[in-house]
């Protein structure tokens, strides 16, 4: 009965509650053990019996009554492990420790110091050392635990007796059976998948696929296949295909599961099985064959939030929501209810509350995965409760463990990179990489002076170079990083080791770190900047041969196609016509892609099989794939278009209110649409108009209760633009001083760095005194040694300076506005 209710197969046509499995025990000791157990079970997972939560306390005093003083210290572990309480306290490390001694559970006590080993957490007021785990699992005489532990050591780069641990060292570890031949087998894999040498040797994917062979793991292998596929790995010397995959599968439960999760992967990334697409009405069926409802649940989840059908209907959150509670499955209701709540979509016919979001985690008893959705409703501006989600509340909400840790961490990276405050302080530079350094997140720190480096922000008082960020990347041994910053530097003209960075150079890396995809796409962009390879510009063909034939490569395909259509480029000697891109979108099941190129067709008056697009086409497309943001963003294009357009369009209140309708704070995105407006309003000579744009644009900003980086900035560009027109803000002229005085409050950037340019070329081409003293060239020049050392950015701002005259219009520059062009990218951000 156990089985059925963990299968969520039926018995006599009903579904097993956990009532009915607890009416089966038998009243024995074994059965009271069992019992009991179950109970644990039911604990933990949230499942109720007699209607009510199975409580800790239930728990352990069942495990009293029949003195399973074992199990006690493995459920007292639990506790531990989960943060959950007994008795209203947290369980102490220490107090586990004791009960497994007590209960003389050597191998248990191994188990949790393991645990506590690698989340980094104290013991005694110390950290335990990886040895004092190793000496505890030989003292179990748990050869193949011991052999495990060192592969985590190994994986993880954590050292034993001082040295860190080899693959070979890891490899011989484990015993001479068959629990150990298919351990070995599993961590060649990681090998394989991770770049690790065995024996001096690349670790190939034939070795894997042998080493499965002889350890008899069909199933694994069959899921090595399946992991070749997905990432494009040879085996054999071929590409293994999706067939090959479907027949590796054993004839059993598990092996049926993992076809139907394999169909559902196919399905999703469009790939053909048996040459057609998957249809996902075969997934679903194939789920249905196992009674793997929860793995229905995930699938119709997919398909609601991808827009795909199943029986000729789209999947409704509310069908979703039915599945995940008649599997019990609390976590994934609460993450899906969690997307629903960020996009906006319906449950009931209602919005889904935040607040009911949180009650979702909390059942779920899923601390870390609630704190980022805290998270997420702070930096969106989500209210919980009616009050609006504050970073200190965010941080506190962190467990103390090593994800959590690292999750407090990227938090303060996302504060530092917003301008967001923290304990009523700006977050520094510093205090990101100290939180990075606590967890040995070199990746992420890595990652996060990446980000200093390309925005201009400060870390220690100084630039952050080039140079260092390689370094970071080459000690996280992160290849396609390293090749993807060096793309960057050679695409804004960073040198790198005092010489600018080359196409060939990056094109090598990108080649050292086996990355198809990612060296097709520089290529791309190598192609439409007209940038030289090997002296040669790239043509659209070599870039369109260079795609892999992977759903992501297609994908990328179709976008580039695009990129030629709208930019009038040839392919194969001849135009890309709309149609075509639309057939490309529609073969890889790229929905939201196929609404943005809509959107750009309408926008640009261009036909879709010899009919113009309309609005109303576009909307109805954003409205049900319940994308409200793109559509909120479409109709500001429209707005700021209307007149090339010739079509009736929503008017600027239509506008703000779309983007209301969207959940979070959108005011940076309103305040931007209405500095557009603004512009139009100027050159068209409406003075009237324009100064009502710019006042509500004020209005916006002002009642944002937290302003991050993004909207001082604009509202230093705001003050500018009033500077610039001569308009007044809350009916008071706005001088030079005072524009002077909001850019020094904005802290060092490339952004601020380019509008403090524009403001000195503004006050020097108009000769605007500031503070009593007029501007010269050679104070404006200046300008351009705050930035790195050989950047494109500084040569063109430089070039722009030496060409204008007294017509320069410097606000079209700081909106980045040109004529006749649409900004609608391929995020839609405007």
């Amino acid at each position: 009965m156990q089985h059925c209710l963990h299968r969520g197969m039926p018995v006599k046509g009903q579904s097993v509650t956990p009532d009915m499995v607890v009416k089966y025990f038998p009243d024995g000791p074994e059965g009271k053990l069992g019992l009991a157990r179950f109970k644990e079970e039911c604990c933990l997972s949230g499942l109720p019996l007699n209607g009510q939560q199975v409580t800790t306390e239930a728990v352990f005093r069942n495990y009293q009554a029949i003195r399973a003083t074992l199990e006690l210290a493995r459920f007292k572990s639990e506790c531990c492990l989960r943060e959950l309480s007994l008795h209203g306290r947290r369980i102490t490390p220490e107090a586990v420790v004791r009960g497994c001694q007590a209960a003389m559970a050597t191998l248990e006590l191994a188990h949790f110091k393991e645990q506590w080993c690698l989340r980094g957490l104290l013991l005694n007021g110390q950290q335990i050392a990886p040895d004092a785990v190793v000496k505890d699992y030989q003292t179990a005489n748990a050869t193949l635990d011991l052999a495990r532990f060192k592969q985590k050591c190994c994986l993880k780069g954590l050292a034993l007796n001082g040295q860190p641990v080899t693959p070979d060292e890891v490899v011989q570890s484990y015993p001479d059976s068959p629990e150990g031949r298919l351990g070995i087998a599993r961590f060649i894999t990681e090998c394989c998948l991770q770049n690790l040498p065995l024996n001096g040797w690349e670790v190939t994917t034939d070795m894997v696929a042998r080493n499965y062979q002889a350890a008899n793991a069909t199933l694994e292998l069959a899921h090595f296949k399946q992991h070749c596929c997905l990432m494009r790995l040879p085996l054999n010397g071929q590409q293994v295909i999706p067939d090959a995959v479907v027949k590796a599968f054993p004839d059993s439960r598990e092996g049926q599961l993992g076809k139907a999760r394999f169909k559902a992967e196919c399905c999703l990334k469009r790939l053909v099985l048996n040459g057609q697409f998957v249809n996902p009405d075969e997934v679903l069926r194939g789920f249905q064959a196992v009674n793997a409802t929860l793995e229905q649940g995930r699938f119709k989840a997919e398909c609601c939030l991808k827009g795909l059908t199943l029986n000729g209907q789209q999947v409704s959150p509310d069908a979703v929501v039915r599945d995940y509670q008649a599997a019990r499955a609390k976590l994934e209701l609460a993450r899906f209810t969690a997307e629903c709540c960020l996009r906006g979509l319906t449950l009931n016919g209602q919005p889904v509350a935040p607040d009911s979001v949180v009650k979702n985690y909390q059942a779920a008893r899923a601390i870390l995965e609630l704190a980022r959705f805290k998270q997420q409703c702070c930096l969106k501006g989500l209210a919980l409760n009616g009050q609006p989600v504050t970073p200190d509340e965010v941080v506190r909400d962190f467990p103390d463990s090593p994800e959590g840790k690292l999750g407090i961490a990227r938090f303060k990276q996302y504060c530092y990179l917003r301008g967001i405050a923290l304990n009523g302080q700006q977050v520094t530079s510093n205090e990101v990489v100290r939180g990075y350094l606590a967890v040995k997140a070199t990746l992420e720190l890595a990652r996060f002076k990446e980000q200093c480096c390309l925005k201009g922000l400060l870390l220690n008082g100084q630039q952050v170079t080039p140079k260092e960020v390689v370094k970071g990347f080459q000690a996280a041994r992160a290849t396609l990083e390293l090749a993807r910053f060096k793309a960057e530097c050679c695409l804004r003209g960073l040198p790198l080791g005092g010489q600018q960075v080359s196409t060939k150079a990056v094109v090598s890396a990108y080649q050292a770190a086996s990355a198809v995809l990612e060296l097709a796409r520089f290529k791309e962009e190598c192609c439409l900047r007209g940038l030289t390879l090997n002296g040669k510009l790239i043509t659209t063909d070599e870039v369109v041969r260079g795609f892999p034939e992977s759903p992501e490569g297609k994908l990328r395909l179709v976008r580039f196609k695009e990129e030629c259509c709208l930019r009038g480029l040839t392919l194969n000697g001849q135009q890309v016509s709309s149609d075509a891109v639309v057939k490309g979108y529609e073969a890889t099941g790229a929905v939201l892609e196929l609404a943005r190129f809509k959107a750009h067709c309408c926008l640009k008056g261009m036909l879709l099989n010899g009919q113009p697009v309309t609005p109303d086409a576009v909307v109805k497309v954003c409205e049900c794939g319940g994308w409200l943001l793109q559509k909120a963003i479409f109709y500001a294009q429209l707005a700021l278009n209307a007149r090339e357009l010739d079509i009736t369009c929503p008017d600027d209140q239509e506008v703000l209110a779309a983007f209301n309708e969207v959940p979070g704070n959108h005011s940076a995105r309103q305040t931007r649409y209405l500095m557009l407006r603004l512009q139009q309003s100027q050159r068209d000579h409406e003075t009237g108009e324009a100064r009502s744009l710019l006042q509500e644009a004020w209005q916006i900003l002002n009642s944002v209760s937290v302003k991050g980086a993004e909207e001082l900035r604009l509202e230093c560009v705001l003050t500018f633009m009033a500077m610039y027109y001569g308009l007044p803000i809350n009916h008071q002229k706005v001088s030079a001083e005072q524009v002077l005085q909001s850019i020094k409050t904005l802290r060092s950037s490339v952004q601020t760095l380019r509008l403090h340019f524009f403001f000195m070329a503004h006050c020097c081409i108009t000769k605007q005194p500031v503070d009593g003293q007029v501007i010269h060239e050679e104070q404006v020049l200046e300008c351009l040694h705050s930035f790195s050392k050989g950047s494109k950015m500084s040569h063109a701002l430089g070039c722009w300076f030496e060409q204008s005259g007294p017509e320069a219009n410097v606000m079209d520059e700081i909106l980045l506005l040109r004529e006749n062009t649409i900004a609608l990218d391929s995020d839609w951000q405007l």
